[in-house]
C-alpha cells in the first residue's frame, strides 16, 4: 500500500505541469482577489470620508523616495528574472540553468526590495490607535512585504535546485516561478501607487 506522494515519480511530465501551473495560478488567482479588495477598501474609506476622519492631520504619507527605489529595484528584479527564464528555456547546458549569475541578480534584488520594504514599514512611525487611513498604508506595506518575502523564500529554494543541478528537464519549475515573480512585482507596485495616490 503506498501513498500518492510516494506515487508522485510515476505521474506523467505533462500532468506534473499542469498540476504545477494550475496551483500556481490558482495562489495568484486567490492573492490577487485579497489585493483587490484591499484597494477597493481603501478607495471605498477614502471616497466615504463624511465626517473628515478618513485623514487626520497627523496621518502623513509614507515617505515617495523609499518606494520608488523598492519599485526600481522590483521591475528590474522581474526583468533580470524574465531574461534569466528565456536563457533557461534555450539552454543546452547539462545543468539547463542558462547563465546563473542572471538569477542571482534578479533575487538580490528582490532580496533588496524586501529590505526597503521592510525599512519603509519600521519607519511609517504611526501611533495608535491607528484610524482609516494609517491603517490601510500599514496593511499594504507589510501585505507586500510578506509577498516579497515568500518570492525571496521561492527564489532561495529555486537557487538550490540551480546549485545541484536539478532544472535540467524541470523548465516548468522556472516557468511557474516566474508567475509568481511576476506578479510579486506587478503587485506591489500596484500597492505602492495606490498608497502613494490615495488622500
Amino acid at each position: 500500500m503506498s501513498t500518492a506522494l510516494e506515487e508522485m515519480h510515476n505521474i506523467a511530465p505533462h500532468i506534473r505541469v499542469g498540476r504545477a501551473r494550475a496551483g500556481v495560478l490558482m495562489l495568484i488567482l486567490s492573492d490577487s482577489l485579497s489585493v483587490v479588495a484591499i484597494l477597493a477598501a481603501g478607495g471605498y474609506l477614502s471616497a466615504l470620508n463624511t465626517e473628515n476622519q478618513y485623514r487626520l492631520a497627523a496621518d502623513h504619507a509614507p515617505t515617495f523616495l523609499p518606494g520608488l527605489l523598492v519599485s526600481l529595484g522590483l521591475l528590474l528584479s522581474g526583468l533580470t528574472y524574465y531574461w534569466w527564464e528565456q536563457r533557461v528555456r534555450k539552454s543546452t547546458d547539462a545543468k539547463g540553468s542558462g547563465q546563473p549569475i542572471i538569477f542571482v541578480i534578479s533575487l538580490l534584488l528582490m532580496l533588496a526590495a524586501l529590505i526597503g520594504q521592510s525599512w519603509v514599514g519600521a519607519t511609517l512611525g504611526y501611533a495608535a490607535p491607528f484610524h482609516a487611513y494609517a491603517s490601510l498604508i500599514l496593511l499594504l506595506t507589510w501585505f507586500s512585504v510578506v509577498h516579497l518575502l515568500l518570492a525571496v523564500i521561492v527564489g532561495i529554494l529555486l537557487w538550490g535546485r540551480i546549485v545541484r543541478g536539478r532544472l535540467a528537464g524541470h523548465g516548468y519549475i522556472v516557468e511557474v516561478t516566474g508567475y509568481w515573480w511576476y506578479y510579486t512585482v506587478i503587485a506591489s507596485v500596484l500597492m505602492w501607487l495606490f498608497s502613494v495616490l490615495i488622500r
